[in-house]
């Protein structure tokens, strides 16, 4: 059972390791060609305005460098190979001496890498003669090593943050629940893993072309890039939600502080009601609803209903939020005039990991777990879940907690 235990252990701080390392590395990749993207648009516009007035190339050149304020330096080579420094600038040119290379940067700019490494694109001017528009590239290979630094401190943080949560899920006082804490390990990386191989997978297939260079036009590149940070960002608002899920799982007791919910939803539908002008909101809160339970999932409860709210219902879509209590338990209901959920799941118990319409939630950029943590964070309080159709229209969600 050790083994076992361990086994589950290793494989969730693995996994946790590699998801950290293909975030942060994506991000660092994505940042440097960011910055090699603002280079490249300096050098041609350069480029631009000298094919604009090739009687006066070298003029056009100077002047556009210092209307623009650019850090460029420029270059005259001849067509024996002879290099002249015209214009001066952070970069300590080192010189090309090659004409093939020069004339391999005649389409677009390339990088010469080095100890003082550039980027340039070569210009050809009447005569024969080409111009050279170069920038210094020290500084975004100084980015470069600090976000790999920065990406090796964040992968050791989530690597400890994955032992801690291991911790929790296969630390048992009891013996006799090792089995269910070996279940939930089990689930919870097969959910994981399953969750997360959609985004991955785009993410792996955008990375081949681009670094085969099977993207060549500026625009695809700027689009795949932007589908890449959009894939991340869909796999840390996974992550977030999957331990989340999992904290929620542990069987160890939660400490419950006095809350009055009546305040802890007003301000939720204040939030709502900024970001929501067009909306119908019908609000009835009866006042001084106190339970016992935690602030910070019975928050992530009332916002998670909200924001499916704001996700997935029309702009104008009417809204009822009521709160009361009824003897020892405290009843909030919150319904909206939305399109609802598929019969099915009005029928259909709520379990972790369970998704209504998976891709709702892909095309809102959400994780689709929401309602799986609303149920978790019920069943924490001990309380009841319903989800029925709404009087307006849509979904009806009813929470019964005690007090």
């Amino acid at each position: 059972m050790k083994k076992s235990r361990s086994r589950y252990a290793a494989i969730s701080i693995f996994v946790t390791t590699v998801l950290s390392s293909v975030i942060g590395g994506f991000a660092t990749i994505d940042a440097r060609n960011s910055d090699l993207q603002q280079i490249d648009q300096s050098i041609n516009l350069v480029a631009e305005r000298v094919n604009s007035y090739p009687a006066e190339a070298i003029s056009a050149a100077i002047f556009t460098i210092d209307e623009e304020s650019l850090d460029l330096t420029l270059v005259l080579v001849t067509k024996e190979g002879d290099e002249t420094v015209i214009n001066e600038s952070h970069l300590i040119y080192p010189g090309i001496n090659s004409m093939p290379v020069v004339k391999k940067a005649l389409s677009s700019p390339i990088s010469v890498e080095g100890e003082n490494p550039f980027r340039f694109r070569a210009i050809e001017i009447a005569g024969g003669d080409f111009l050279i528009v170069a920038a210094d590239l020290r500084k975004i290979d100084s980015n470069l090593n600090s976000n790999l630094k920065n990406l090796v401190g964040f992968t050791l943080a989530a690597t400890g943050f994955a032992i801690f949560i291991s911790i929790l899920l296969l630390r048992r006082h009891d013996r006799g629940l090792d089995a269910q804490a070996l279940q939930r390990m089990q689930r919870f990386l097969g959910d994981a893993s399953h969750e997360l191989r959609t985004p991955l997978t785009v993410i792996k297939g955008y990375s081949e072309m681009l670094s085969k260079g099977q993207m060549t036009d500026a625009v695809d590149r700027t689009r795949a890039y932007s589908r890449v940070n959009s894939e991340i960002e869909r796999m840390e608002n996974l992550i977030h939600d999957l331990l989340l899920l999992a904290e929620l799982g542990e069987s160890r007791p939660t400490t419950f502080e006095e809350i009055d919910l009546t305040e802890l939803t007003k301000a939720h539908i204040n939030d709502f009601e900024l970001f929501n002008n067009g909306r119908k909101i019908d609000i009835s809160l009866e006042e001084n609803c106190h339970l016992k339970g935690s602030r910070e999932h019975l928050n992530r409860l009332i916002q998670n209903c909200l924001s499916n709210i704001g996700r997935h219902t029309p702009a104008d879509a009417a809204v009822s939020i009521s709160l009361k209590s009824k003897g020892k338990k405290v009843h909030l209901l919150i319904e909206d005039g939305g399109p609802g959920l598929p019969e099915s799941a009005y029928r259909s118990e709520i379990a972790a990991m369970n998704r209504f319409d998976p891709s709702r939630s892909r095309e809102s950029g959400g994780s689709g777990l929401g309602m799986s943590i609303i149920a978790a964070i019920v069943q924490e309080h001990n309380g009841k879940l319903e989800l029925r159709k709404s009087h307006l229209g849509g979904l009806a969600v009813e929470v019964e907690l005690p007090k």
